[in-house]
Order: structure tokens, then sequence, then C-alpha cells
């Protein structure tokens, strides 16, 4: 069932991408960024646990396509997502989208993920999903974990990818006196956008379990850019482990309690 799920969750992304291409031919939709995230979103897709009319789901760092997708093809009852922004009036409102012909008006809320309290009741959700964002945060990223520990239901689930900062592709890098950081330049614009900090599944794993939740899925995959057969020979040749170095790492993890450490070692000095 959840396979199905997913090729028609992807199905609904091309056909959303193509409509977007179609409808903004000057380049105000970027498709090259979406073309190059597609194996991405098949990999996340994939995980995305089914729903029904009962359930509740909130994407931290809201994107339009998996607000539709996770009411309109998981069956999520109630989805709802969270942005940062500026505008006043975006604190709270409903965010009218329109994905390949499917409307909806979703709750969005404006937070600082990492210092304001999620203004949702204790276990009030099944599914949270945080997909390329826990890589943005500067400061303290257990207080949003901790945080998502308060909303999620005694089983809620938690759905986060994130870049690895220990690809085979970032070992071969490295290998050759490169840094193996995958988006940390700084932007003409000084936009903060980038990436602060870029982790390992070692240290992943250590705030998601520190945040009260057990790992029940843990994978990489190479989804941004094509393997490197250079790499993988190297590391084969080195007797290096060969486990954990596609370029993304993709996370379930489930509520098993409380946050039980809220400085894990090793990632908070």
């Amino acid at each position: 069932m959840q396979r199905n799920l997913a090729a028609a969750a992807l199905d609904l992304f091309d056909r959303h991408v193509a409509e977007m291409a179609a409808s903004f031919p000057g380049g105000d939709f970027d498709v090259s960024y979406y073309t190059k995230h597609r194996a991405r979103f098949a990999r996340t897709l994939a995980l995305i646990p089914p729903g029904d009319a009962n359930s509740h789901a909130l994407e931290i760092g809201a994107t339009a396509f998996l607000q539709i997708a996770l009411h309109s093809v998981f069956g999520h009852g109630t989805v709802i997502g969270t942005e940062s922004s500026t505008v006043i009036e975006h604190k709270r409102y409903h965010k009218q989208i329109d994905i390949a012909g499917i409307q909806a008006s979703t709750l969005t809320v404006s937070i600082d993920i990492e210092s304001d309290i999620f203004p949702f009741p204790d276990a009030s959700f099944d599914l949270v999903m945080c997909c390329e964002v826990i890589e943005h945060l500067d400061v303290d990223p257990m207080f949003m974990l901790a945080e998502i520990n308060r909303i999620c239901r005694p089983d809620g689930v938690l759905l986060l990818t994130t870049p690895n900062c220990c690809s085979a592709r970032n070992l071969w890098k490295i290998a050759h006196g490169w840094r193996p950081h995958f988006f940390m330049q700084y932007m003409r614009d000084r936009s903060p956008y980038r990436h602060n900090f870029e982790y390992d599944i070692h240290g992943l794993v250590s705030l998601l379990t520190s945040a009260g939740f057990t790992i029940e899925h843990l994978a990489t995959h190479d989804v941004f850019e094509p393997t490197l057969p250079e790499a993988a020979e190297f590391i084969a040749r080195n007797k290096l482990p060969a486990e954990f170095r596609g370029d993304d790492i993709f996370v379930l993890a489930r509520r098993c309690g409380d946050v039980t450490d809220r400085w894990p070692e090793g990632m908070y000095v």
C-alpha cells in the first residue's frame, strides 16, 4: 500500500513541476531545483506512513507540494505547516494552495523553530516531517527536537532528512584536499539561507535518541548527485566502512518517551 501511495505522490509531484514550468516560463519557477531534488522527494515519499481522517501531520518548513500530498494522497485528515516569515499576518493564517488542480487551505504558522514554543497542544500529532531543515539551524537543534517530542503522540513518528557530511563523495573531496561541505557557501545577497551544520549519522542519531525517539529506519542515498565511482573504489581499496555513504540521510524515528538528554555530549559543549 505504501509503495502505491508513494508512486501516486511522485506522479503528483511530476504533474506539479510540469504545470509550474509551463505557467512560469520566464524563470520565476526554479525547475532545476525540483529536477535535482526529485530523487530526494521519491525517497522521502516512500517513507511517509499513511494516515486517516483523524490523524494530524505537521511539516516543518512547509512546502506546497507536501502539504497537498499529505492530505490528498496519504490521507492525513489535518495537515499543518510551519514557515519563517517576518510578515505579521503570517504568524498564523490559512495558506491557499493549488497543486496540479488540487486545491486546499492549510493552516500555516510562522515561528522560530530554535526558540519559539510550537503553538500546538501536547501529544497532538501522529506525524512530523522535518525534511532538509535541521542543517539550517545554527543555535540549538535540540530545542526543535524537544518541541517535536512534546507535540508528538506517544507513538508518533518523525520523518527527518538532511545532507550527509560523511558521504563517499565528501570523503573523496577531503582525501584530495578540498572542504567537504555540500552547501555551506556564503551568499552574495547576505541571505542566511545556507547550511550551518552538516550532519553525520552518529551525531544525528545522538540528537534523536536524546530527544526521546527510537530509530526505525536509517539509510543514506545518493540523491543530489550521481554516485562517484572513484569514491567507492577509494573506500573499498582502503578497507574503510562503506555503509551510510550516500549524500543524504533518511530517518524514520518513533517517539518512545520524554527527552532524556537536553544537551547530548559531543553535539553540545
